[in-house]
């Protein structure tokens, strides 16, 4: 069918309908791209209100321009019918999301982040958008949240008692103040955000009815009869807190407008995730930063930012202790370094060369070094300059003190032998695992004090022992450090950077890892743990796009890692893609068992496979399989808390009051478990049994 200069089948290409509209996925055949193509009905243009709320719609929403919000590309008339012409959206709406799970804390907290977002651009725009809810608000299939329908009063018969005698529409998220027909400002639009986050997170509305009224009185009462934390066990107190604000009856008591309530969101996320900040490596010595040179093109343009990135690097080294910084040279002083430096900006690309010169016992050793980054804001390029250019200085300020001299092949042949194996039996998850491997990377280093894979190596065993011993902060600092010392011997080490990113993972600074894991990527495409771990942060960013090929391409290198298939399978159910799901759950129990016949005492490929098991619903295999794992490892906090989250699968009486046990075993051995406990909607199933909210206490 051809309408205007768009083509659809409309019966294959119909989206969605409501009283006013259609919506058809379209080609528009001027530019060769897919729309969204929201047609006005035939009867709705007799209704002059209906066609103007129609052009409202399209003329709020264009003035809003945020990656959280859709974009209107046209609106027209085409033979007496208006329609508007929209971005193409691949995803689910909230509503049916909700109807089929419940999401994790961590990933309503990113939803209510994002809408937050949204919300902000449309009451700084001076808008009121009057209709949130799950039905308007869509998630992509990379993770991102578009919020829909701006500024369209919909037509009196569209919040109705349907089947079942339950209400739908807008009348189940209306503020107090929209329910009596007062005028309304942007704290009514709070009220629908706390609505709707409540249904989100909770899966129950706020204010169930039976009918219109019962409804609408419920509204009207007060707040919601049941906080979040009586429907949902384990409910986040300050995640409530930010709930109950938004619901509060009277608008003077709520969120001025979607900047504070975005504001006070990310106090509430700081609360839930934050956590202490990176050390820096110890360096000493007396350095000279010299002014920075300005190249490119137009030299005179980067200027000023060539003299905020010198005051920045300066600040960010002047962080160590022993080291003395001067910006201009001193007569008859001898420094130890020296650092030049050109910057080169040009169409959102900084470049940043570095020319490090070090004073060893009267000799002068010249490093050169480029940093280059793309970023549009300006603000944002200089700060990611500043960070490349201060790891590219620390690596080259740690070298000057290490030189290798030449190595005896046989011993270096030797340690990475004993690095490789090393590797192997960390992955293998226990206690005793991390404790053999560490002795033998010990015994690499002693044989060749230069190998970066030995050191990089023991810092991933730090990260563990960190998960291993009660979550002991000084672990991930020596994981930093030998990580460090390994890109000092070598700066393009990948297992270094994949360490490096495994650390700031689990202390919460997620930027930082991805940025290590992608490093670790470009250094090695055969690094699969750091397509493993950057996966997980996808799946936990709701990217599940974008983890699937990460967890393939991981599978691919190390076909012998269960837990990547367990991962893969999850995200491949949130993308709706059941038959990959199932077909990846076959082929991971086949290569766990396969695996296990060789290493009998992997206990991490062990009880993945039992939670693939417990997926596919085979629960006499997975506990076969547990009971196995408590055997080799009985008093081991890995074992337990796995075992724990295969019998949350299962989900049957006896196995959950097991779980619970193997929980605190789990917690009594030393495994650090407190993030897990927030954010694995495995563990969803035990919330509201006795001694889990003790655990999380913990």
């Amino acid at each position: 069918m051809r309408f205007a200069h768009f083509e659809f089948d409309p019966d294959t290409d119909r989206l969605g309908e409501g009283p006013l509209s259609e919506v058809y996925r379209a080609v528009d055949t001027k530019l060769g791209r897919t729309v969204a193509l929201k047609i006005l009905r035939q009867h709705a243009e007799i209704d002059p209100q209906a066609d103007r709320r129609f052009h409202r719609e399209a003329k709020h929403t264009s003035k809003l321009e945020h990656p959280h919000i859709a974009t209107i590309f046209e609106y027209d008339r085409f033979e007496g019918t208006s329609y508007i012409a929209m971005e193409y959206l691949e995803g689910r709406t909230l509503e049916k999301i909700i109807k089929e799970q419940r999401l994790g804390y961590e990933e309503c907290l990113r939803v209510a982040l994002q809408l937050c977002t949204a919300l902000e651009v449309v009451h700084k725009g001076g808008l009121i958008h009057r209709d949130l809810k799950p039905a308007n608000i869509l998630l992509k299939d990379d993770g991102n949240l578009k919020l829909l329908d701006f500024g369209i009063a919909r037509a009196a018969d569209e919040a109705s008692i349907t089947q079942h005698g339950m209400l739908v529409g807008t009348v189940l998220y209306m503020s107090p103040e929209q329910v009596r027909g007062d005028d309304l400002d942007p704290r009514s639009d709070i009220f629908s955000l706390g609505s709707v986050m409540y249904h989100v997170m909770t899966g129950q509305l706020p204010y169930p009815g039976d009918s219109f009224p019962e409804v609408c009185m419920a509204i009207l009462d007060g707040p919601p009869r049941k906080r979040p934390s009586k429907v949902r066990a384990g409910f986040p107190p300050p995640l409530e807190e930010f709930l109950m604000r938004c619901l509060r009856g009277a608008p003077e008591d709520r969120y001025v407008d979607a900047s504070e309530a975005l504001n006070d969101l990310r106090r509430v996320e700081g609360e839930l995730t934050g956590t202490g900040k990176r050390r820096q490596a110890a360096l000493s010595g007396r350095l000279l930063l010299s002014p920075f040179s300005c190249g490119g093109s137009d030299p005179s343009s980067c200027s000023v930012m060539a003299g905020g990135l010198r005051k920045d690097l300066a600040a960010a080294l002047a962080r160590n202790k022993s080291l003395e910084i001067d910006f201009d040279r001193k007569k008859k002083q001898v420094y130890d370094f020296v650092v030049d430096a050109t910057l080169s900006v040009e169409n959102g690309r900084g470049t940043l060369e570095i020319v490090t010169t070090m004073n060893r016992d009267g000799r002068e050793v010249i490093h050169k070094d480029n940093c280059s980054v793309q970023e549009d804001d300006e603000w944002a390029l200089q700060e990611d300059l500043v960070r490349a250019g201060l790891r590219a200085l620390r690596a080259r300020l740690n070298q000057a003190s290490q030189m290798p001299p030449i190595r005896s092949s046989r011993k270096a042949d030797d340690a990475r032998r004993l690095v490789t194996r090393a590797r192997e039996v960390l992955h293998r998850g226990r206690s005793k695992h991390v404790i053999s491997a560490t002795s033998l990377l010990r015994q690499a280093s002693e044989l060749d004090r230069f190998s970066s894979m030995a050191y990089a190596v023991l810092g991933e065993a730090m990260v563990r022992k960190y998960l291993l011993w009660d979550g002991d902060p000084t672990f991930l600092e020596e994981a930093r450090e030998n990580a460090d010392k390994a890109l000092t011997l070598d700066s393009n080490c990948a297992v270094a950077h994949t360490a490096l990113g495994f650390a700031n993972h689990l202390s919460g600074h997620l930027d930082d890892a991805q940025r290590e894991y992608r490093l670790a990527m470009q250094c090695d495409q055969e690094e699969w743990f750091a397509h493993r771990l950057l996966g997980a942060i996808y799946e936990r960013e709701g990217n599940f796009k974008s983890a699937t090929g990460l967890f393939q391409k991981a599978i691919g290198l190390k076909p012998t890692h269960i837990s990547t298939y367990d991962h893969l399978y999850n995200v491949l159910v949130r993308l709706d893609r059941y038959e990959e799901a199932l077909d990846t759950a076959d082929s991971g129990i086949a290569a766990g068992r396969k695996h296990l016949k060789r290493v009998p005492d992997d206990i991490d490929g062990r009880l993945h496979t039992a939670m693939l098991y417990a997926r596919l619903g085979r629960s006499d295999e997975a506990r076969t399989e547990v009971s196995a794992a408590l055997e080799i490892a009985p008093r081991d906090g890995f074992a337990c808390f796995h075992s724990a989250c295969v019998y949350a699968i299962i989900d049957e009486a006896e196995e959950l009051e097991k779980a619970v046990d193997l929980l605190k075993s789990a917690r009594d051995r030393g495994y650090y478990m407190r993030g897990e406990l927030t954010r694995n909607t495995d563990l969803d199933v035990l919330r509201s049994l006795p001694g889990f909210d003790k655990l999380q206490a913990v």
